[in-house]
């Protein structure tokens, strides 16, 4: 019987901070290289995962088993006319086929037909509440200067595969490529982890780093304090076109590359297997503290209250490698910010770095494109967009 789908989000979630372990990297392509060359989508191997996508056609969304990718199309099953369910949640329909019955339709091939890149629709959860990792690749932490990864909630409807993002004057828009997870349960305990579906997707985590950093901790930064502030939002979470469902999470998590390309430029190039936390993890340090932590948003309309468990509707976010616009503060600054003799001294210093980054016109700038992607989970592209004149 498939779970009962009737579940809480995961709008309270946890910190737990924890020092970095010694970790080896292998040497990987600098993320400074000028490289026009994205990343190809590749379908994962059938005996190893199932892919799945989801199309809307008037008021029925349906979701897809993969079967082929090309250039221009996808070849795919139409679960949802097999099993007489439009569910907006992939899961829901995925629930109603074994493993051995998705492997013999793949098998079969029966009825499969082809469906356009530009139809899909992003697979992300339905909730706005999700989990996110802080500085979860070791790269990243060096590159801002945190020794500690951490984790975070981030306050998101989850988008599609194709975007946009405002960047407004003042703003410090940043880009993260990560690896996101989600559930066909709830998740209550590290049996129903270990028991649960695990679905896979590439998603995008924007954030302004002017508003982290003005409300920084900065006597503990892997509070998290600021970064929901500065990474939620209805644009900050666009989600890939693929759900991938492994046999095998943890081989599947090794083997997957990450990607972000602005205007065909590569700046980030991360291996998954390089991850501190690693999902089990995550879900752990989150079942762990969610009962003892809460957390603010200044967002009025989104309440925080504590849940017991990581709902079908959030997702997680486990982190980016390095590559990201922002970096570690000059040292004349942190010197000024930690000598500063109250709040109101650090607040001119830091709107001061503020308006430096600004000027420099490093962060993403209107008319940028953004694509993240992944070898096995497809991409997203964002375009970054101006704010609306206040005369239109």
């Amino acid at each position: 019987m498939p779970p009962n789908r009737r579940t809480l989000s995961a709008a309270c979630l946890v910190l737990a901070s924890m020092t970095l372990p010694a970790v080896t990297i292998h040497a990987a392509p600098s993320t400074n290289t000028r490289a026009t060359a994205v990343t190809v989508a590749t379908l994962a191997p059938l005996d190893r995962a199932h892919t799945f996508a989801q199309v809307r056609e008037g008021d029925a969304v349906r979701t897809l088993l993969v079967l082929a990718l090309s250039d221009k199309n996808i070849t795919a099953l139409d679960l949802s006319a097999l099993s007489g369910l439009y569910s907006t949640d992939a899961f829901d329909v995925i629930n109603r086929f074994s493993t051995a019955q998705l492997n013999d339709l793949a098998s079969a091939k029966r009825g499969a037909r082809a469906y356009a890149w530009p139809d899909l629709i992003g697979v992300g959860p339905r909730g706005l509440a999700h989990i996110a990792a802080g500085t979860n690749y070791p790269a990243h932490g060096d590159e801002v200067g945190v020794a500690d990864a951490f984790l975070f909630p981030k306050i998101s409807p989850a988008g599609g595969p194709r975007t946009t993002i405002v960047a407004g004057p003042g703003a410090l828009i940043d880009y993260e490529v990560e690896v996101c997870a989600r559930f066909d349960r709830e998740i209550r305990s590290l049996h129903d982890f270990d028991e649960a579906r695990k679905g896979f997707f590439v998603c995008g985590d924007f954030s302004d780093r002017a508003t982290m950093m003005r409300k920084l901790n900065l006597k503990e930064i892997t509070s998290g304090d600021g970064f929901p502030d500065a990474k939620s939002g209805p644009d900050r979470f666009p989600s890939g076109p693929f759900l991938v469902v492994p046999t095998d999470w943890k081989r599947f998590v090794s083997e997957l590359v990450i990607e972000t390309h602005v205007n065909g430029e590569r700046r980030q190039l991360a291996a998954a297997a390089h991850m501190i936390k690693d999902l089990r993890t995550i879900v752990q340090e989150t079942l762990e503290d969610a009962a003892t932590r809460t957390w603010s948003y200044q967002d009025g309309r989104i309440p925080m209250v504590r849940r017991l468990a990581i709902g079908t509707d959030s997702a997680i976010l486990t982190g980016t490698g390095d590559g990201v616009v922002f970096q570690e503060p000059d040292t004349d600054t942190v010197k000024a910010l930690m000598g500063a003799k109250d709040r109101a001294a650090q607040i001119v210093v830091i709107e001061r770095y503020i308006a430096s980054e600004a000027a420099k016109r490093t962060y993403l700038q209107p008319a940028d494109r953004v694509r993240y992607s992944s070898n096995y989970l497809g991409a997203i592209d964002t375009r970054v967009i101006a704010p609306p004149r206040n005369d239109q």
